[in-house]
């Protein structure tokens, strides 16, 4: 475990999943910033993005009521593991999603989320739904800041002004506007290798086009059984791609990203009846007991937020080879640098690949009988 000092106040906090021995903090210098410099007056805030639940425990006292938002399963399962290790118990209403009857909070704190499109949305919402002049921070990394940030900052926010720079990190200040962005919240394109319309909420990757891993992916996905596990499953291209191959098959999709889920529902739901599949939004497949699966197909994430790990793949790893009926497959794509073989090797026994690119490399392990 890990401490954060705040005006004197210790916050003990671990990562989710909580790995021993992990040397990854659970927050950085731009929530320890924001903490410290918010200025935001005493009352009700909005906090989006919070990664673990650091911004959510250094600004939760009894008079103060949070509403607390993030598209993160596992953040969710961080900020409530957190507010239990520091026994705090103010109210806090947290969601996946920004609500349809929004309350009235004095102000909002955001940090800065790895899509741009996602700040763009939730600028949008909050600029339709909160009072103009409403106080808005933003805390980031400068490492994580696009040349592109003060242009969108300037364009829907009043009064925008930055922060000095502590420790490699900054606040943005602003008020809402009233203005909106004029984008859409929902994209849609035509995928010409599925030959069907894709939709994406803006937190959600292949906006435009698919994903360069899923598409080496898609060329070789191989024979479809009747349970498949699209683990991972983004909008959804691997699920409809299993469906279109074997009619006969059942999808459950899973992804931590509740917009994720949400876009994979709608385009599974433009090719195949409700009965043919379930979309699910969770950790891994923690919720699953027993062995169900013929085939795992994954398409693994090597960051958490903005930190480069393999924890998160891992964890799918060991949850696929859990899941899997005996002679079940798993099969994926990665990074090659990333030598996901040797992790697969460790699990199943064995490891094979069945197709490379210069970057990616598609691995098959089949669990033993």
């Amino acid at each position: 475990m890990q401490h954060l000092n705040i005006h004197g106040h210790t916050l003990t906090l671990r990562r989710f999943p909580h790995k021993p021995g992990c040397p990854l903090q659970a927050w950085d210098a731009a929530d320890a910033l924001a903490l410290t410099n918010h200025a935001l007056p005493d009352g009700e805030i909005l906090i989006l993005n919070d990664h673990f639940g650091a911004l959510a425990c250094g600004l939760a006292y009894p008079e103060r009521t949070l509403e607390w938002v993030n598209d993160s399963y596992m953040a969710h399962q961080a900020l409530a593991q957190n507010l239990q290790l520091n026994r705090i118990e103010t109210p806090l209403h947290r969601t996946p999603a920004l609500a349809a009857s929004p309350t009235n909070p004095v102000g909002i704190l955001i940090k800065l989320p790895r899509m741009l499109q996602l700040l763009s949305s939730q600028l949008d919402w909050l600029n339709l739904h909160l009072p103009k002049g409403t106080p808005v921070v933003i805390a980031a990394r400068q490492k994580d800041m696009p040349s592109t940030l003060p242009d969108l900052t300037r364009r829907l926010l009043d009064d925008v002004h930055p922060s000095r720079a502590e420790k490699k990190a900054r606040l943005i200040f602003g008020q809402l506007s009233g203005r909106q962005s004029g984008q859409a919240e929902i994209t849609a394109w035509h995928c010409a290798e599925l030959d069907c319309l894709l939709s994406h909420y803006p937190n959600v990757f292949g906006r435009q086009k698919l994903d360069l891993g899923a598409r080496v992916l898609l060329q070789n996905l191989g024979t479809i059984p009747d349970q498949v596990v699209d683990l991972g499953c983004g909008n959804g291209v691997l699920s409809i791609a299993a469906l279109q191959r074997n009619p006969n098959s059942h999808v459950l999709a899973v992804d931590e990203s509740w917009q994720a889920t949400r876009s994979c529902q709608i385009n599974l739901e433009r090719v195949r009846t409700p009965e043919h599949f379930k979309v699910v939004w969770g950790h891994s497949l923690s919720f699953i007991e027993g062995m169900q699966a013929d085939l795992v197909l994954c398409n693994p994430p090597f960051h958490q937020h903005q930190t480069l790990t393999d924890d998160i793949a891992w964890c799918m790893f060991k949850d696929a080879h859990r899941v899997l009926k005996p002679g079940g497959r798993l099969r994926m794509v990665g990074n090659r640098h990333l030598g996901y073989h040797a992790k697969l090797h460790k699990l199943f026994g064995h490891c094979r690949s069945i197709a490379a690119t210069p970057k990616f490399v598609v691995l098959e392990s089949v669990k033993s009988s």
